[in-house]
């Protein structure tokens, strides 16, 4: 044998080999450097797994298979291919595991380039090999047939473990992921009974020859099956996959071009990885495939408790069962008590059971995984949901009952066990009998026996939505007099403050109606109507122009009359210092005004504008443009809030201006002193 990285370069595993928990960094190797077999640490310290990784991924010992997984060995442990041809793991005086070849004439051991740890004995037969003996794992071209399953460590929180293996029906085969209960409910319970099957591939029937499971070498996996493994089923297949599964039970001995491996999962579910070089800068795993999406679709994940989804529902996390609670467990983990009250109530003749020791705790929006076995009853003409609980109380080997729709249809199935766990579904009632001294928590509601317990619930359910909706429609009422009170108030504030040249402001006629006694007081005319005394709420004079005619543009002439004929100098640049000819300053304004007209006709061309400028051409009082007038309008708010930082100490005089037409008027600020 020849040094390898530290490693043996196995070949030929000779009768009386050996290996050492205390130096596992000299395992046997293949002949090809991809596969290794020996001890590797585990997630306990100082304490040693006997399995085979891949050899050649630095930093990385994932287990494909391991022989002693649920019962880890120290450092003086030893693993011995001894003359009798057993390969024997001994921790101490104990024996941890063997192959159990005693007597078939093991000559020596391979660990083959395929990942396959293989003892032969006389021409070359195998008596002994680790693809007939898989664990959670299977390697390219690895059969999984139908007498062998993958298999999960048994969970130390609620003692289930899970398996992928053909399941046989009367004229098929399928497929199938299943959690397994570590035991019988009882004594007379079937073993068929202790599994729950919560995933499963497309089924096979009528199929003659051997049955596999396989996953080739391009990272496709299905069932292959027929006198010359000519059939196949896909359950998924890789894009690139031109050979096909069938060629992938034929080649148990080729070298991988790219590492894979399917696993049960420790959560349930069955993954696809493949070993990529340049991840993000990094080499690890990357999942290819994966049987199940939603983590809640697996039974006994959360034990018998319940799976609940976050927002992204991807991710979940685990409630206990009424009547149970959450108690400690290794490396932090918790798992739920069982709910022992509920055992031992029944007798042969139901003499012992009294209703008034119960009663049902009530889990909304929640349906439960469930075998027959566990079936007392199924009811269909159930009147109401919480009738469906109250069968439960009444019946002494009822545990929880489930209600639902199927096609409409009420049902409400009696259970004598809850094993395989919850999960969300907003059609069902999930009803658990506990004893009637059991505390639970704030978000259970509960139900005892006697009458007129149904309307109770009921009552328990109308009065927080009852409640819920009172609350809303208060809260709308004060938002609605918020607005309307603010509206007011900012009416008024505007009507009371002094305001700067060129904000606008909307009054109804109405309004100004009022506030000039009905254009009583005549102050003058104008260019455009006569002009009348009027008042504020606050007492603030107002002049209010009204037009005698409706023009086209009238209210755009008018506007722009009183931005560009007040004091213009307010919109000079205040670095100036007041050093501008408002002459000019006036004919520029104008010229501006002509110059973003919404109509492109009517905009004078560059050397007008330079004529304009100069003074040399006359220049008419433009209309206010459309866009600056909707801008205007619709920063109302805004204009005011501008204001009040430049609050003006001197006395305001207003101008407003409306038509007798209209039941808008506009109104334009302009700030002169008071007569």
């Amino acid at each position: 044998m020849v040094s390898f990285l530290g490693c043996i370069n196995a070949g030929q595993i000779g009768l009386g080999s050996r290996l050492l928990a205390s130096d596992p960094e000299r395992p046997w190797v293949s002949d090809n450097g991809t596969f290794a077999f020996g001890f590797s640490p585990s997630d306990i310290r100082d304490r040693f797994l006997l399995g085979i990784w891949f050899a050649d991924l630095p930093g990385d010992r994932t287990l494909v298979w391991s022989a002693n997984r649920n019962s880890p060995v120290t450092k003086d442990a030893i693993l011995e291919l001894d003359t009798t041809g057993n390969l024997v793991l001994m921790d101490g005086d104990a024996t941890v595991w063997t192959s159990n070849t005693s007597g078939t004439r093991v000559e020596f051991a391979v660990m083959s380039e395929s990942g396959n740890f293989i003892l032969y004995a006389s021409n070359n037969r195998i008596a002994w090999q680790s693809f007939a003996h898989p664990s959670d794992t299977l390697l390219p071209n690895q059969p999984l047939s139908v007498s062998q399953e993958l298999t999960t460590s048994t969970s130390a929180s609620h003692g289930g473990y899970y398996a992928l293996k053909m399941l046989q029906q009367p004229s098929s085969l399928t497929l199938a992921l299943t959690y397994n209960l570590p035991e019988p409910n009882d004594a007379n319970s079937p073993d068929a009974y202790t599994n729950y099957s919560y995933w499963s591939a497309p089924d096979i029937s009528n199929v003659t020859g051997e049955v596999v499971a396989v996953l080739d070498e391009a990272g496709s996996f299905g069932i292959v099956y027929g006198e010359s493994s000519n059939g196949a089923v896909y359950v998924y297949k890789n894009d690139g996959d031109y050979n096909g599964l069938s060629s992938a039970s034929n080649q148990s001995n080729v070298r991988l071009s790219v590492l894979r491996r399917l696993i049960i999962e420790s959560n349930g579910n069955l993954r696809l990885y493949r070993w990529d070089n340049d991840v993000n800068g990094s080499r690890q795993w990357v999942p290819e495939w994966a049987a199940v999406s939603n983590p809640c679709d697996i039974a006994g994940i959360c034990g018998n408790g319940i799976c609940n989804l976050d927002r992204s529902k991807t991710n979940a996390s685990c409630t206990c069962l009424p009547g149970t609670s959450k108690v400690g467990g290794a490396g932090g983990s918790y798992y739920c008590s069982q709910n022992s009250s509920l055992t031992g109530k029944c007798d042969s003749r139901n003499r012992n059971y009294q209703t008034s020791q119960f009663k049902i705790a009530t889990v909304q929006q929640t349906n439960y995984y469930f075998s027959y076995y566990s079936v007392v009853a199924n009811y269909s003409d159930i009147p109401t949901v919480s009738k469906c609980g109250d069968a439960c109380l009444s019946d002494c080997d009822c545990v929880a009952s489930v209600y639902g729709l199927d096609d409409e249809k009420p049902y409400c199935w009696i259970l004598k066990s809850l094993d395989y766990g919850g999960f969300e579904d907003p059609g069902s009632t999930l009803f658990v009998k506990v004893r009637a001294n059991v505390s639970l928590g704030g978000g259970d509601q509960t139900r005892g026996s006697g009458e007129g317990s149904g309307n109770g619930h009921e009552k328990i359910l109308v009065l927080p939505i009852v409640l819920s909706m009172g609350f809303l429609i208060g809260l709308l009422c004060l938002l609605l007099y918020y607005n309307v009170h603010r509206r007011r108030h900012l009416k008024k504030a505007m009507e009371s403050s002094l305001i700067f040249e060129g904000a606008l402001m909307n009054f109804s006629y109405r309004d100004l109606q009022l506030r000039t006694l009905n254009f009583s007081q005549l102050l003058g005319s104008g260019g455009f109507g006569s002009v009348y005394k009027g008042s504020l709420g606050d007492g603030t004079l107002v002049a209010v122009k009204k037009l005698d005619r409706v023009l086209p543009h009238g209210e755009r002439e008018f506007i722009t009359e009183e931005l560009t004929n007040g004091k213009p100098i307010k919109v000079a640049d205040r670095r100036l210092g007041g050093t501008v000819d408002e002459e000019e300053l006036t004919r520029a304004l104008k010229v501006a005004f002509w110059c973003i007209q919404d109509e492109v006709s009517i905009r004078p061309s560059m050397g007008e504008v330079v004529k304009m400028l100069e003074g040399s051409m006359d220049i008419n009082s433009p209309p206010m443009p459309q866009t600056v007038l909707e801008l205007v309008e619709e920063g109302l708010e805004q204009v005011y809030k501008a204001m009040k930082r430049d609050f003006n100490q001197s006395s305001s005089f207003i101008t407003l201006t409306t038509t007798h037409t209209s039941s808008q008027a506009t109104c334009s600020y302009s700030t002169m002193s008071p007569r």
